[in-house]
C-alpha cells in the first residue's frame, strides 16, 4: 500500500496517512478528494482494519458507486460488499431495518417522498376541516420537514418557531403543531417513514437505547463523511453519536462549496469542526487538477469577497489558458443565440465534442429560451434535472399496485389507486368512507365490500367501488400469497388489474408511456437476476433512495443544460453561464433575506454557488447577461443589472463581448467591449 500511496500528492498522502482521531481535510475545487479519500480507506483496511469497522458517508449514490469502484480497483471488489459505504439515509435505513420494532415499524414498511408526505399532509388539512389558502399543503410539508431535520418534536413546534409576541403567528403554529402530530400517527399506521424519518428515527433509536448505541459505536470505529459542508443539524448530531468515545472521524469537504442551505445544510458545521474536536488535524487540498490558471485565479478573487470562509487558496500549474469570455447580450433571446453560435464553433472549428459542453443557469426557468433555440442550431440537447424516470406519471401510478402488494397497511397508495380507478366517487364521499371505517374500527377494504352503508353512497357509486375491490385489491392480495419472481409477480398483476386499459388508455399519449412501462418491468428482471437475494420489497426501497440515478441515462452526444446546483460534482471542458445578473444570480430571495437581516449571508451562498459553477470548466468559461428583458405583458422592457459577482472578477483574466441582433434578420453580431461592465 505504501507504493500505492506514492500515487498521491505529499497533502493527500498525509491525508491518506492519517488514520486515527478527528481530521479535517478542506478539499478546494478539482483537489482529488475523491482519491484521496478511496485511498485512506484502502490504507485502513492494509492496515489491518476490517472493512465492517469503517463507516463511509456520502450525499449521492452516484459519489458512492464511484467509490466502491475505486476502492475495488485498489484492494479487491470481493471486500466492497463488506463495507458500509452509503449516503446518510441508505446507511440509516439499514440500522432501522435491522431494528424495525423498536421504532414501532415492522416488515413491508416504505419509504415516502415529497409528493407522497405533501398528500398525507393536504388530507389531514382536508379532514382538520381547515382552508389550503391558509395552510397550504406544501408550506406546512417544509415546516414538518425543517422540524425534523432540526430535531424538533410537534410538541416543540410553536416554541421554536412562531414569532415572540405574535398571536397569529402562534395560532398559526399551533394548528401546524397538530398538523405534524396527525402525520406522524398516519405514517406509523400507514407502516412507513418519509426521508427525514429516515435520519431522525435513527437518532432517537440510538439515543434510547444504549446498548444498540454502544453496538453501532463498536461497529463503525472509523468514520469518514464525504462533503460535510452539507451536513444538515440531524446528520452532524448523528455522526456525533456515532464517533464516540474514539472520535476516529475523519471529514471532508469545501466550506467555498456549501450552497445547499435551503435544504438545511449548515456551513458551520464544517468552519467550526476544530471546535467540536479540539484536537483534529487540519490538511489543506489545495492544488487543482481540473481548471486552468485564469479560471482558478478569478475564482479565488470571487469567493476571497465571502466573510465565511477558511483560509486557503487554490492553486494550479496548469497554463492561465483562454481568458474567461463575458458577454453582455441585448435580451435573453439574443443571449441564447449567442450561446448557441458560440457552441457550434467550438464544435465545427476547435474539435470540441457536444458532450463536453455543459450550460449552466441558476434556474430552470432561464433555460426556456435556450431550449427553444438550440434545436434551430441543430444542437442535440439534454435537460439534466427534468422528470426522472420514477417520477413519470405512469411508473408512479404502477408502484402505488406494487406497495400494496408489500405492505398493505399503506393507506395513501389505496387511496391513490381509488382516485385512479374509481369514477364518479370525489374527495369528500371518500374522506367519509375513512370517517366511517375509523369510527367503526373497520379496515377501508371492509368498507368497500358494502360501500352503502356510508351515507350518500347510492347503488352506482356502490358497484363502481365493489368491481375496484373485485379486481384490483383481491388481486393485490391473492399475489401477496403466490410465490412468484418479483419481476413475474409485478407483470402478473399489471395484467389482473388491466393496467393498460384502466390506466394508460385514460392518459395522453399510451402507447408512448407503453413503452416507459416495458422498460420498467424490464429493471425490475434485471434487478432480480443482479441481486438474486432481493425481492419486490427491496427493489421499492432502493428505488426510492436512487434520486440521483436513471435507467434511462442518456449516453448520446448531447450538450447538456443544467441548474448551478445539479452540476455540483462534474466538470465539462467547456462551460456556459448564463443569466449572470441582480435578481437572477444572485438570485432576489438572497437579496431580500440579506436586507431584511433574516440571513445576513444570504447572499454568500449565493456567491459559493457562482463559484461553484465557475469551477466545473477545465479549459473555456463564457459567462454572459442579458442587458434588458421584457417584465410586463405590455411587452415594456426592463434594463438589467449585471451581477455584482462579474465585478469581483480580475479585469485582466476577463474578455469582453457585446452582442446585438442584426437590423433586418434573425442573426446576431458580436464585437469586442471592454466596457460590458
Amino acid at each position: 500500500m505504501s507504493l500505492l500511496l506514492n500515487d498521491l500528492n505529499p497533502k493527500q498522502k498525509i491525508a491518506a496517512q492519517t488514520l486515527k482521531g478527528a481530521v479535517l481535510v478542506l478539499a478546494g475545487a478539482g483537489s482529488g478528494k475523491t482519491r484521496t479519500l478511496t485511498y485512506r480507506t484502502a490504507n485502513l483496511i492494509d492496515n489491518g482494519v476490517s472493512p465492517k469497522n469503517i463507516l463511509t458517508v456520502t450525499f449521492t449514490n452516484r459519489a458512492a458507486d464511484d467509490m466502491k469502484a475505486k476502492i475495488g480497483k485498489l484492494i479487491g471488489s470481493e471486500i466492497i460488499d463488506e463495507m458500509n459505504l452509503g449516503t446518510f439515509h441508505s446507511i440509516c435505513l439499514k440500522i432501522l431495518r435491522e431494528n424495525l420494532k423498536k421504532v414501532n415499524r415492522s416488515e413491508g414498511c416504505l419509504i415516502y417522498d415529497t409528493s407522497d408526505s405533501t398528500a398525507i399532509v393536504e388530507d389531514i388539512i382536508f379532514d382538520f376541516g381547515l382552508e389550503e389558502t391558509e395552510y397550504d399543503p406544501k408550506i406546512v410539508f417544509n415546516i414538518i420537514s425543517k422540524a425534523k431535520m432540526e430535531l424538533v418534536l410537534p410538541a416543540e413546534l410553536t416554541e421554536e418557531y412562531a414569532q415572540p409576541d405574535n398571536q397569529g403567528s402562534e395560532h398559526y403554529y399551533q394548528i401546524v403543531s397538530r398538523i405534524y402530530k396527525e402525520y406522524e400517527r398516519v405514517l406509523k399506521n400507514n407502516n412507513c417513514f418519509d426521508f427525514n424519518d429516515l435520519i431522525k428515527k435513527t437518532i432517537e433509536l440510538l439515543e434510547s437505547d444504549q446498548k444498540i448505541l454502544d453496538k453501532y459505536q463498536n461497529q463503525f470505529k472509523y468514520i469518514q463523511v464525504d462533503e460535510y459542508q452539507d451536513v444538515n443539524h440531524s446528520q452532524y448530531h448523528l455522526i456525533s453519536l456515532l464517533a464516540k468515545p474514539k472520535n476516529n472521524v475523519f471529514v471532508v469537504g469545501d466550506d467555498w462549496q456549501g450552497i445547499y442551505g435551503f435544504r438545511g445544510a449548515d456551513i458551520s458545521n464544517i468552519l467550526e469542526f476544530e471546535h467540536d474536536y479540539p484536537e483534529a488535524e487540519v490538511i489543506k487540498l489545495e492544488r487543482n487538477y481540473r481548471s486552468s490558471n485564469n479560471i482558478i485565479s478569478a475564482s479565488n478573487q470571487l469567493i476571497n469577497n465571502n466573510r465565511q470562509n477558511k483560509v486557503k487558496k487554490a492553486w494550479t500549474e496548469a497554463d492561465d489558458g483562454a481568458p474567461i469570455f463575458v458577454a453582455q447580450a441585448e435580451s435573453p433571446l439574443v443571449e441564447a443565440k449567442y450561446v448557441c453560435k458560440r457552441i457550434n464553433n467550438l464544435v465545427d472549428f476547435y474539435n470540441y465534442k457536444l458532450s463536453d459542453i455543459a450550460i449552466l443557469c441558476r434556474s430552470h426557468f432561464q433555460s426556456m429560451q435556450l431550449q427553444n433555440q438550440l434545436p434551430k442550431f441543430k444542437i442535440p440537447h439534454q435537460l439534466v434535472g427534468g422528470v426522472s424516470f420514477f417520477d413519470r406519471q405512469e411508473i408512479r401510478y404502477f408502484v402505488n399496485y406494487l406497495k400494496l402488494v408489500v405492505n398493505p397497511n399503506d393507506r395513501l397508495a389505496l387511496k391513490r389507486l381509488f382516485r385512479i380507478e374509481v369514477h364518479g366517487v370525489g374527495e369528500i364521499l371518500l374522506s367519509e368512507i375513512n370517517k366511517y371505517a375509523r369510527e367503526n374500527k373497520m379496515k377501508i377494504t371492509d368498507v368497500f365490500e358494502s360501500p352503502t352503508v356510508v351515507k350518500g353512497i347510492g347503488n352506482n357509486k356502490a358497484a363502481n367501488i365493489i368491481e375496484f375491490q373485485r379486481r384490483v385489491i383481491d388481486s393485490i392480495f391473492d399475489l401477496r400469497e403466490e410465490k412468484l419472481p418479483m419481476h413475474k409477480k409485478a407483470m402478473e398483476l399489471y395484467e389482473r388489474v388491466d393496467f393498460d386499459q384502466n390506466v394508460l388508455a385514460e392518459l395522453d399519449d399510451p402507447e408512448g408511456r407503453k413503452k416507459y412501462m416495458n422498460m420498467f418491468l424490464e429493471d425490475m428482471a434485471d434487478f432480480q437476476k443482479n441481486n438474486p437475494g432481493r425481492g419486490l420489497y427491496d427493489y421499492l426501497l432502493i428505488n426510492k433512495l436512487i434520486s440521483d440515478k436513471d435507467i434511462t441515462e442518456d449516453t448520446q452526444e448531447k450538450v447538456k443544460v443544467m441548474t448551478a446546483h445539479s452540476a455540483k460534482g462534474l466538470e465539462f471542458p467547456v462551460v456556459f453561464i448564463i443569466g449572470a445578473e441582480e435578481e437572477v444570480f444572485p438570485h432576489l430571495k438572497s437579496l431580500e433575506e440579506k436586507a431584511a437581516g433574516s440571513n445576513p449571508y444570504a447572499v454568500e451562498e449565493e456567491r459559493r454557488l457562482f463559484y461553484v459553477a465557475m469551477t466545473r470548466a477545465e479549459k473555456l468559461l463564457f459567462i454572459s447577461f442579458a442587458n434588458r428583458k421584457v417584465s410586463s405583458d405590455q411587452g415594456q422592457y426592463k434594463q438589467i443589472i449585471p451581477s455584482r459577482f462579474l465585478y469581483e472578477l480580475p479585469e485582466q483574466r476577463l474578455d469582453f463581448t457585446s452582442v446585438e441582433s442584426k437590423k433586418g434578420g434573425s442573426g446576431i453580431q458580436m464585437r469586442k467591449n471592454a466596457e460590458v461592465i
